[in-house]
């Protein structure tokens, strides 16, 4: 079941604390695997990971959190930049007595967020799954970004959640899915704050050639062994790149491009996604 959990917030003042809300499974009692931390999507929530967290968690412990500005996570949203991320990583760790080296997952944000903590904080990450993330995001992909920041000058979140269910999802499962979608938006709309969304829009889409925290500068800090998934018809991270970022990265690194699918590799193809996670991690 979702909780928060608090945690010092530096952003709001010293000692003062804040709450990330969390979905916390314990896993099989006789398990000796790690635990695995989940992030997701920029409007992504607990509930977007619903499908996936109890048959992950039948071999191992499971943790998704919503990161600062997503979801309804009470952190201050005035810096919600890479470092930032990083902190609330650890003490949210810290906060669940985890001590010992986490398999890390992220997905496109949320992705981008857990390739900054295992470059900057590789004691914690024993191995990196990242879906949706590619070594940059070509024309289209910057295109698609520009008309997600300009919806947001609406004042709300559903002209971004309708524009990004056509840039996100592929066309096969925007098809077997259209009776649905309005409901997609109207979560997306109710479990997430417009300051929140701004916030990150504004603060971590930054992949001007001197930023330090784009895919391409990251990867050559990382040790872990990384497993990179994309689907083949992915406009934001294009799959065409996905070899490219595999190959600058210091650890050992697999790149898999499944046919058929969008940007959400996990919700188009949840099965084939969990298969290729479990067979990595073990």
């Amino acid at each position: 079941m979702p909780e928060f959990v608090d945690i010092l917030d530096p952003v709001a003042g010293a000692g003062l604390v804040g709450q990330v809300r969390v979905d916390r499974r314990a896993g099989p009692e006789d398990g000796a695997a790690p635990p695995l931390v989940i992030l997701g999507g920029m409007t992504q929530t607990l509930s977007s990971w619903g499908g996936q967290v109890r048959p992950l968690s039948g071999q191992r412990p499971v943790i998704v959190y919503e990161a600062r500005g997503q979801g309804q996570t009470r952190l201050d949203v005035a810096d919600v930049s890479p470092p930032v991320h990083v902190g609330d990583f650890e003490r949210l760790l810290d906060a669940l007595g985890v001590t010992e080296p986490v398999d890390l997952c992220g997905f496109s944000f949320g992705g981008r967020v857990a390739l900054t903590i295992a470059a900057e904080r590789p004691e914690r990450v024993r191995r990196l799954v990242l879906s949706g993330v590619s070594a940059g995001r070509g024309v289209l992909g910057r295109v698609i970004v520009r008309a997600w920041q300009e919806s947001l000058r609406t004042g709300d979140l559903e002209a971004l959640a309708w524009v990004s269910l056509g840039d996100t999802l592929g066309p096969r499962y925007l098809e077997a899915n259209e009776a649905v979608l309005e409901a997609f938006v109207r979560a997306t709309v109710q479990r997430n704050t417009y300051a929140g969304i701004s916030a990150l829009f504004a603060q971590t889409l930054n992949d001007t050639p001197d930023s330090p925290w784009t895919p391409l500068q990251l990867a050559p800090r990382v040790q872990a062994p990384t497993l990179l998934l994309a689907g083949a018809l992915d406009r934001l991270a294009p799959a065409g790149e996905l070899e490219a970022l595999a190959g600058a990265f210091a650890g050992p690194a697999r790149a898999v491009v499944l046919p058929e699918v969008g940007h959400t590799v996990a919700i188009e193809a949840a099965e084939r996604w969990r298969a290729l996670v479990q067979e990595f991690l073990v």
